[in-house]
Protein backbone atom coordinates (compact mmCIF):
# COMPACT_ATOMS: atom_id res chain seq x y z
CA UNK A 1 0.00 0.00 0.00
CA UNK A 2 1.48 3.34 -1.06
CA UNK A 3 1.38 6.73 0.59
CA UNK A 4 3.64 5.83 3.49
CA UNK A 5 1.17 3.49 5.22
CA UNK A 6 2.75 0.10 4.60
CA UNK A 7 6.39 -0.61 5.40
CA UNK A 8 8.85 -1.08 2.54
CA UNK A 9 9.53 -4.64 3.59
CA UNK A 10 5.83 -5.52 3.68
CA UNK A 11 5.35 -4.20 0.15
CA UNK A 12 8.40 -6.14 -1.04
CA UNK A 13 7.08 -9.31 0.61
CA UNK A 14 3.68 -8.91 -1.08
CA UNK A 15 5.45 -8.68 -4.44
CA UNK A 16 7.65 -11.67 -3.61
CA UNK A 17 4.54 -13.75 -2.97
CA UNK A 18 2.93 -12.39 -6.13
CA UNK A 19 6.00 -12.86 -8.41
CA UNK A 20 8.04 -15.62 -6.69
CA UNK A 21 9.95 -16.74 -9.78
CA UNK A 22 10.49 -13.33 -11.29
CA UNK A 23 14.01 -11.88 -11.24
CA UNK A 24 14.16 -9.29 -8.48
CA UNK A 25 17.86 -8.45 -8.63
CA UNK A 26 20.68 -8.77 -11.15
CA UNK A 27 24.20 -8.20 -9.83
CA UNK A 28 27.40 -9.12 -11.69
CA UNK A 29 25.36 -11.36 -14.00
CA UNK A 30 23.92 -13.25 -11.00
CA UNK A 31 20.13 -13.31 -11.05
CA UNK A 32 18.15 -13.57 -7.82
CA UNK A 33 14.39 -14.20 -7.85
CA UNK A 34 11.91 -12.56 -5.53
CA UNK A 35 11.46 -15.89 -3.75
CA UNK A 36 15.21 -16.27 -3.22
CA UNK A 37 15.67 -12.70 -2.04
CA UNK A 38 12.78 -13.02 0.41
CA UNK A 39 14.27 -16.26 1.76
CA UNK A 40 17.69 -14.64 2.18
CA UNK A 41 16.31 -11.71 4.14
CA UNK A 42 13.98 -13.82 6.27
CA UNK A 43 16.92 -16.00 7.28
CA UNK A 44 19.45 -13.27 7.97
CA UNK A 45 20.36 -13.30 11.63
CA UNK A 46 22.48 -10.32 12.62
CA UNK A 47 20.99 -10.08 16.13
CA UNK A 48 20.53 -6.34 15.67
CA UNK A 49 18.30 -4.69 18.23
CA UNK A 50 15.38 -2.49 17.24
CA UNK A 51 16.36 1.18 16.72
CA UNK A 52 20.07 0.38 16.69
CA UNK A 53 22.30 2.35 14.33
CA UNK A 54 24.15 0.08 11.92
CA UNK A 55 27.14 1.53 10.10
CA UNK A 56 27.52 0.17 6.58
CA UNK A 57 30.94 0.19 4.91
CA UNK A 58 30.06 -1.73 1.75
CA UNK A 59 30.47 -1.32 -1.98
CA UNK A 60 27.41 -2.00 -4.14
CA UNK A 61 26.50 -5.60 -3.38
CA UNK A 62 23.73 -8.11 -2.71
CA UNK A 63 24.51 -7.74 1.00
CA UNK A 64 23.78 -4.02 0.84
CA UNK A 65 20.45 -4.68 -0.90
CA UNK A 66 19.46 -7.22 1.74
CA UNK A 67 20.37 -4.77 4.51
CA UNK A 68 18.00 -2.17 3.00
CA UNK A 69 15.16 -4.66 3.27
CA UNK A 70 16.22 -6.02 6.65
CA UNK A 71 16.36 -2.54 8.18
CA UNK A 72 12.72 -2.05 7.22
CA UNK A 73 11.78 -5.47 8.58
CA UNK A 74 13.64 -5.24 11.89
CA UNK A 75 13.33 -1.47 12.50
CA UNK A 76 16.96 -0.51 12.81
CA UNK A 77 18.62 2.52 11.22
CA UNK A 78 21.14 2.14 8.41
CA UNK A 79 24.03 4.60 8.27
CA UNK A 80 25.93 4.03 5.00
CA UNK A 81 29.43 5.44 4.66
CA UNK A 82 31.51 5.98 1.56
CA UNK A 83 34.27 3.42 1.22
CA UNK A 84 36.24 5.93 -0.87
CA UNK A 85 36.41 9.08 1.22
CA UNK A 86 37.93 8.64 4.67
CA UNK A 87 37.64 12.34 5.56
CA UNK A 88 33.88 12.32 5.08
CA UNK A 89 33.61 9.07 7.07
CA UNK A 90 35.37 10.72 10.01
CA UNK A 91 33.00 13.69 9.83
CA UNK A 92 29.91 11.46 9.74
CA UNK A 93 31.12 9.32 12.61
CA UNK A 94 31.89 12.37 14.74
CA UNK A 95 28.34 13.72 14.37
CA UNK A 96 26.42 10.45 14.49
CA UNK A 97 28.50 8.51 16.99
CA UNK A 98 30.39 11.22 18.87
CA UNK A 99 33.58 10.03 17.21
CA UNK A 100 33.35 6.54 18.70
CA UNK A 101 33.27 4.04 15.85
CA UNK A 102 33.00 1.17 18.32
CA UNK A 103 29.54 2.44 19.27
CA UNK A 104 28.02 1.81 15.84
CA UNK A 105 26.37 -1.43 16.94
CA UNK A 106 25.45 -0.07 20.36
CA UNK A 107 23.97 3.33 19.58
CA UNK A 108 20.16 3.36 19.69
CA UNK A 109 17.71 6.14 18.88
CA UNK A 110 14.08 5.31 18.08
CA UNK A 111 13.55 8.73 16.46
CA UNK A 112 16.37 8.55 13.92
CA UNK A 113 14.34 6.95 11.14
CA UNK A 114 15.08 4.34 8.50
CA UNK A 115 18.32 5.62 7.05
CA UNK A 116 20.83 8.41 7.59
CA UNK A 117 22.71 9.55 4.50
CA UNK A 118 25.14 12.41 3.98
CA UNK A 119 24.84 15.48 1.82
CA UNK A 120 27.26 15.45 -1.10
CA UNK A 121 29.63 17.95 0.47
CA UNK A 122 30.25 19.62 -2.90
CA UNK A 123 30.63 23.10 -1.36
CA UNK A 124 31.11 22.39 2.36
CA UNK A 125 31.31 19.67 4.98
CA UNK A 126 28.63 16.97 4.54
CA UNK A 127 25.66 16.82 6.93
CA UNK A 128 23.77 13.69 8.10
CA UNK A 129 20.23 13.58 6.67
CA UNK A 130 17.50 11.56 8.39
CA UNK A 131 15.07 9.82 6.02
CA UNK A 132 12.10 7.79 7.24
CA UNK A 133 10.39 4.95 5.38
CA UNK A 134 7.41 7.24 4.80
CA UNK A 135 9.67 9.77 3.06
CA UNK A 136 11.28 7.05 0.93
CA UNK A 137 7.86 5.74 -0.09
CA UNK A 138 6.62 9.20 -1.04
CA UNK A 139 9.69 9.70 -3.25
CA UNK A 140 9.11 6.30 -4.82
CA UNK A 141 5.45 7.11 -5.46
CA UNK A 142 6.21 10.41 -7.23
CA UNK A 143 8.79 8.66 -9.42
CA UNK A 144 6.33 5.89 -10.26
CA UNK A 145 3.67 8.43 -11.19
CA UNK A 146 5.93 10.86 -13.05
CA UNK A 147 7.55 8.24 -15.28
CA UNK A 148 4.72 5.72 -15.60
CA UNK A 149 6.59 2.85 -13.93
CA UNK A 150 5.14 -0.60 -13.27
CA UNK A 151 6.14 -4.20 -12.53
CA UNK A 152 7.13 -4.52 -16.20
CA UNK A 153 10.09 -2.19 -15.75
CA UNK A 154 13.75 -3.19 -15.49
CA UNK A 155 15.56 -0.47 -13.53
CA UNK A 156 19.31 0.11 -13.79
CA UNK A 157 21.10 1.42 -10.66
CA UNK A 158 24.60 2.69 -11.44
CA UNK A 159 25.53 5.00 -8.53
CA UNK A 160 27.05 4.12 -5.12
CA UNK A 161 24.49 2.74 -2.68
CA UNK A 162 25.65 4.89 0.21
CA UNK A 163 23.85 7.74 -1.62
CA UNK A 164 20.08 8.18 -1.54
CA UNK A 165 19.74 8.11 -5.34
CA UNK A 166 20.86 4.47 -5.62
CA UNK A 167 18.79 3.46 -2.61
CA UNK A 168 15.73 4.97 -4.26
CA UNK A 169 16.36 3.05 -7.47
CA UNK A 170 16.72 -0.29 -5.67
CA UNK A 171 13.70 0.20 -3.44
CA UNK A 172 11.64 1.58 -6.32
CA UNK A 173 12.19 -1.70 -8.19
CA UNK A 174 10.98 -3.83 -5.28
CA UNK A 175 8.03 -1.61 -4.39
CA UNK A 176 6.60 -1.71 -7.93
CA UNK A 177 7.44 -5.39 -8.39
CA UNK A 178 10.00 -4.74 -11.13
CA UNK A 179 13.56 -5.94 -11.69
CA UNK A 180 16.63 -4.12 -10.38
CA UNK A 181 19.94 -4.32 -12.26
CA UNK A 182 22.68 -3.16 -9.89
CA UNK A 183 26.16 -2.27 -11.14
CA UNK A 184 29.11 -2.90 -8.82
CA UNK A 185 30.67 0.27 -10.25
CA UNK A 186 30.01 2.60 -13.14
CA UNK A 187 31.88 2.60 -16.40
CA UNK A 188 30.72 3.49 -19.88
CA UNK A 189 31.02 -0.16 -20.92
CA UNK A 190 29.32 -1.56 -17.80
CA UNK A 191 26.39 0.82 -18.12
CA UNK A 192 25.70 0.16 -21.80
CA UNK A 193 26.27 -3.59 -21.56
CA UNK A 194 23.86 -3.79 -18.63
CA UNK A 195 21.20 -1.99 -20.68
CA UNK A 196 21.69 -4.27 -23.66
CA UNK A 197 21.99 -7.59 -21.80
CA UNK A 198 19.12 -7.02 -19.37
CA UNK A 199 16.75 -5.09 -21.61
CA UNK A 200 16.72 -2.16 -19.17
CA UNK A 201 13.75 0.19 -19.48
CA UNK A 202 14.46 2.91 -16.90
CA UNK A 203 17.22 4.48 -14.81
CA UNK A 204 18.10 7.39 -12.57
CA UNK A 205 21.60 8.39 -13.69
CA UNK A 206 24.05 11.10 -12.75
CA UNK A 207 24.43 13.66 -15.53
CA UNK A 208 28.16 13.11 -16.00
CA UNK A 209 27.49 9.39 -16.56
CA UNK A 210 25.16 10.25 -19.41
CA UNK A 211 27.68 12.73 -20.80
CA UNK A 212 30.18 9.86 -21.18
CA UNK A 213 27.92 7.17 -22.65
CA UNK A 214 26.85 9.33 -25.57
CA UNK A 215 30.20 8.67 -27.27
CA UNK A 216 29.70 4.88 -27.38
CA UNK A 217 25.94 4.46 -27.32
CA UNK A 218 25.62 3.76 -31.05
CA UNK A 219 27.55 0.51 -30.55
CA UNK A 220 24.93 -0.97 -28.20
CA UNK A 221 21.28 -2.01 -28.40
CA UNK A 222 19.42 0.38 -26.10
CA UNK A 223 16.08 0.06 -27.86
CA UNK A 224 14.28 -1.22 -24.75
CA UNK A 225 15.04 1.93 -22.75
CA UNK A 226 11.88 3.95 -22.31
CA UNK A 227 13.38 6.81 -20.36
CA UNK A 228 16.38 7.84 -18.26
CA UNK A 229 16.30 10.62 -15.68
CA UNK A 230 19.38 12.84 -15.46
CA UNK A 231 20.14 14.03 -11.92
CA UNK A 232 22.75 15.62 -9.66
CA UNK A 233 24.00 18.37 -11.98
CA UNK A 234 22.53 20.09 -15.01
CA UNK A 235 23.35 18.23 -18.19
CA UNK A 236 24.76 19.89 -21.30
CA UNK A 237 21.81 20.78 -23.55
CA UNK A 238 23.52 19.38 -26.67
CA UNK A 239 24.12 16.07 -24.89
CA UNK A 240 20.44 15.89 -23.97
CA UNK A 241 19.44 16.38 -27.59
CA UNK A 242 21.96 13.75 -28.74
CA UNK A 243 20.63 11.12 -26.32
CA UNK A 244 17.03 11.90 -27.29
CA UNK A 245 17.81 10.13 -30.57
CA UNK A 246 17.91 6.87 -28.60
CA UNK A 247 15.39 7.21 -25.74
CA UNK A 248 13.43 9.77 -23.74
CA UNK A 249 15.57 11.88 -21.42
CA UNK A 250 14.10 13.64 -18.41
CA UNK A 251 16.04 16.02 -16.23
CA UNK A 252 15.14 16.62 -12.61
CA UNK A 253 16.25 19.13 -10.03
CA UNK A 254 16.43 18.38 -6.33
CA UNK A 255 18.68 17.70 -3.37
CA UNK A 256 19.09 14.81 -0.94
CA UNK A 257 17.06 16.83 1.58
CA UNK A 258 14.04 17.49 -0.65
CA UNK A 259 14.23 14.76 -3.29
CA UNK A 260 13.30 15.55 -6.89
CA UNK A 261 11.04 18.60 -7.12
CA UNK A 262 11.04 19.45 -10.85
CA UNK A 263 11.29 17.55 -14.08
CA UNK A 264 11.99 18.50 -17.66
CA UNK A 265 10.22 16.31 -20.20
CA UNK A 266 11.67 15.32 -23.61
CA UNK A 267 9.32 17.79 -25.31
CA UNK A 268 10.35 20.59 -22.97
CA UNK A 269 14.03 19.82 -23.52
CA UNK A 270 13.54 20.89 -27.13
CA UNK A 271 11.75 24.10 -26.12
CA UNK A 272 13.58 25.00 -22.89
CA UNK A 273 16.95 23.20 -23.07
CA UNK A 274 18.62 25.37 -20.43
CA UNK A 275 15.88 24.78 -17.85
CA UNK A 276 15.70 22.05 -15.18
CA UNK A 277 11.96 21.72 -15.61
CA UNK A 278 8.53 22.41 -14.21
CA UNK A 279 7.57 22.00 -10.57
CA UNK A 280 6.15 18.58 -9.67
CA UNK A 281 2.61 18.30 -8.34
CA UNK A 282 2.44 18.98 -4.61
CA UNK A 283 5.68 21.01 -4.58
CA UNK A 284 6.01 24.78 -4.18
CA UNK A 285 9.08 26.77 -5.24
CA UNK A 286 9.87 30.41 -4.63
CA UNK A 287 12.91 32.54 -5.37
CA UNK A 288 14.11 34.68 -2.48
CA UNK A 289 17.09 36.98 -2.99
CA UNK A 290 18.06 34.78 -5.93
CA UNK A 291 17.97 31.56 -3.87
CA UNK A 292 15.70 28.59 -4.63
CA UNK A 293 13.41 27.76 -1.69
CA UNK A 294 11.30 24.61 -1.80
CA UNK A 295 8.27 23.31 0.08
CA UNK A 296 8.20 19.56 -0.56
CA UNK A 297 5.87 16.80 0.75
CA UNK A 298 8.82 14.38 0.74
CA UNK A 299 11.46 16.54 2.41
CA UNK A 300 13.87 15.04 4.91
CA UNK A 301 13.09 14.80 8.61
CA UNK A 302 16.15 16.63 9.98
CA UNK A 303 19.91 16.83 10.07
CA UNK A 304 20.76 14.28 12.70
CA UNK A 305 21.79 15.78 16.06
CA UNK A 306 22.00 19.23 14.46
CA UNK A 307 18.75 20.96 15.54
CA UNK A 308 20.02 24.52 15.09
CA UNK A 309 21.40 23.84 11.61
CA UNK A 310 18.11 22.11 10.72
CA UNK A 311 16.16 25.15 11.91
CA UNK A 312 18.40 27.54 9.98
CA UNK A 313 17.90 25.48 6.80
CA UNK A 314 14.23 26.51 6.63
CA UNK A 315 12.25 29.68 6.04
CA UNK A 316 8.94 28.58 7.51
CA UNK A 317 8.06 25.40 5.61
CA UNK A 318 10.42 26.22 2.74
CA UNK A 319 13.85 24.56 2.61
CA UNK A 320 16.69 26.89 1.65
CA UNK A 321 18.52 24.88 -1.01
CA UNK A 322 21.61 27.07 -1.23
CA UNK A 323 21.09 27.06 -5.01
CA UNK A 324 20.56 30.12 -7.16
CA UNK A 325 17.91 30.21 -9.84
CA UNK A 326 15.02 31.97 -11.51
CA UNK A 327 11.58 31.00 -12.76
CA UNK A 328 10.53 32.04 -16.26
CA UNK A 329 7.28 30.96 -17.96
CA UNK A 330 6.77 28.29 -15.30
CA UNK A 331 10.23 26.73 -15.78
CA UNK A 332 13.02 26.72 -13.20
CA UNK A 333 16.48 27.79 -14.38
CA UNK A 334 19.43 26.72 -12.22
CA UNK A 335 22.17 29.35 -11.87
CA UNK A 336 24.60 27.54 -9.58
CA UNK A 337 25.35 27.18 -5.88
CA UNK A 338 24.97 30.27 -3.70
CA UNK A 339 28.36 29.52 -2.13
CA UNK A 340 29.90 29.34 -5.60
CA UNK A 341 28.78 32.86 -6.57
CA UNK A 342 31.93 34.86 -7.31
CA UNK A 343 32.28 38.41 -5.97
CA UNK A 344 35.02 40.10 -7.96
CA UNK A 345 35.60 43.82 -7.58
CA UNK A 346 32.17 44.10 -5.95
CA UNK A 347 30.41 42.52 -8.97
CA UNK A 348 28.51 39.20 -8.75
CA UNK A 349 29.55 36.60 -11.32
CA UNK A 350 27.75 33.30 -11.96
CA UNK A 351 30.30 30.52 -12.71
CA UNK A 352 27.74 28.62 -14.79
CA UNK A 353 27.60 31.45 -17.36
CA UNK A 354 31.37 31.20 -17.92
CA UNK A 355 31.36 27.39 -17.88
CA UNK A 356 28.80 27.29 -20.69
CA UNK A 357 31.06 29.42 -22.90
CA UNK A 358 34.17 27.35 -22.17
CA UNK A 359 32.36 24.05 -22.77
CA UNK A 360 31.81 25.10 -26.38
CA UNK A 361 35.58 25.15 -27.04
CA UNK A 362 36.72 22.13 -29.01
CA UNK A 363 38.71 19.70 -26.87
CA UNK A 364 37.21 20.73 -23.53
CA UNK A 365 35.98 17.69 -21.64
CA UNK A 366 35.19 19.23 -18.25
CA UNK A 367 35.39 22.69 -16.73
CA UNK A 368 35.01 24.20 -13.27
CA UNK A 369 34.96 27.94 -12.72
CA UNK A 370 35.60 29.18 -9.19
CA UNK A 371 36.31 32.36 -7.29
CA UNK A 372 39.78 32.27 -5.73
CA UNK A 373 40.54 34.52 -2.77
CA UNK A 374 42.33 37.71 -3.75
CA UNK A 375 43.42 40.69 -1.62
CA UNK A 376 42.79 43.27 -4.36
CA UNK A 377 39.60 42.05 -6.06
CA UNK A 378 38.11 40.03 -3.19
CA UNK A 379 37.95 37.07 -5.57
CA UNK A 380 39.29 36.42 -9.05
CA UNK A 381 37.74 34.20 -11.70
CA UNK A 382 39.67 30.95 -12.17
CA UNK A 383 38.87 28.33 -14.84
CA UNK A 384 40.10 24.76 -14.27
CA UNK A 385 39.82 22.57 -17.36
CA UNK A 386 40.22 18.93 -18.34
CA UNK A 387 40.84 18.26 -22.02
CA UNK A 388 43.15 18.59 -24.98
CA UNK A 389 43.01 22.34 -25.36
CA UNK A 390 45.27 25.39 -25.19
CA UNK A 391 44.89 28.19 -22.67
CA UNK A 392 44.90 30.82 -25.43
CA UNK A 393 41.88 29.14 -27.03
CA UNK A 394 40.02 29.40 -23.74
CA UNK A 395 40.91 33.05 -23.26
CA UNK A 396 39.95 33.86 -26.83
CA UNK A 397 36.56 32.17 -26.44
CA UNK A 398 35.92 34.13 -23.24
CA UNK A 399 36.29 37.46 -25.06
CA UNK A 400 32.54 37.37 -25.71
CA UNK A 401 32.01 37.68 -21.95
CA UNK A 402 32.01 40.91 -19.98
CA UNK A 403 35.52 41.87 -18.80
CA UNK A 404 34.71 41.06 -15.15
CA UNK A 405 33.55 37.54 -16.17
CA UNK A 406 36.72 36.59 -18.02
CA UNK A 407 39.05 34.18 -16.20
CA UNK A 408 42.21 35.79 -14.82
CA UNK A 409 43.79 32.37 -14.46
CA UNK A 410 43.32 29.21 -16.55
CA UNK A 411 44.70 25.84 -15.50
CA UNK A 412 44.64 22.65 -17.59
CA UNK A 413 44.58 19.57 -15.32
CA UNK A 414 44.22 15.80 -15.68
CA UNK A 415 41.13 15.54 -13.51
CA UNK A 416 38.77 17.50 -11.29
CA UNK A 417 38.10 16.54 -7.66
CA UNK A 418 34.82 14.64 -7.26
CA UNK A 419 33.00 12.66 -4.63
CA UNK A 420 31.93 9.01 -4.94
CA UNK A 421 28.79 10.04 -6.83
CA UNK A 422 30.90 11.87 -9.40
CA UNK A 423 29.83 15.29 -8.15
CA UNK A 424 32.36 18.08 -8.51
CA UNK A 425 33.92 19.36 -5.25
CA UNK A 426 34.65 23.00 -5.95
CA UNK A 427 35.66 23.72 -2.37
CA UNK A 428 38.81 21.68 -2.96
CA UNK A 429 39.66 23.82 -5.97
CA UNK A 430 39.09 27.02 -3.98
CA UNK A 431 41.58 25.74 -1.41
CA UNK A 432 44.09 24.81 -4.12
CA UNK A 433 44.09 28.23 -5.80
CA UNK A 434 43.59 30.48 -2.77
CA UNK A 435 47.17 31.84 -2.79
CA UNK A 436 47.36 33.06 -6.40
CA UNK A 437 46.95 36.75 -5.42
CA UNK A 438 46.96 37.87 -9.05
CA UNK A 439 45.09 41.13 -8.44
CA UNK A 440 48.07 43.13 -7.13
CA UNK A 441 50.42 41.76 -9.77
CA UNK A 442 48.03 42.60 -12.59
CA UNK A 443 47.63 46.12 -11.21
CA UNK A 444 51.37 46.52 -10.66
CA UNK A 445 50.98 46.78 -6.89
CA UNK A 446 53.72 45.35 -4.71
Amino acid sequence: MYGGVALIYEIFKQNALKFPNKTALVFNEKKITYKELLHNVENRNFNIEKYAHVGVFLENSVDFVELLLLASKEKFTLVPFSTKNIDFNKFDIEYIYDGELKRIKEYKDKKSGYIIVSTSGSTSEPKPIVLTEEIKLKRIEIAKTSYGLSEKDVILVSTPMNHSLAQRGVLLSFVIGGTCVLLDKFSEKNFLEAIENNRVTFSFAVSNQLETIKNEIENYDVSNVRCIVSTSYQMNSESKKELLKYFDIYECYGTSEIGCVTHLSPRDIQLHPESVGKVLEGVEIKIQNGEILVKSPWRFKEYYKLPQITKEAFDGEFFKTGDLGEIMDGFLYYKGRKKELIKTGGISVYPIDIEKVIKRVKGVEEVAVIGAEDEYFGEIVVAVIVGNVKKNDILKACNILAPYQRPMFVDIVNELPKNALGKLQKFKLKEKYKNLQLGKRLKGIK
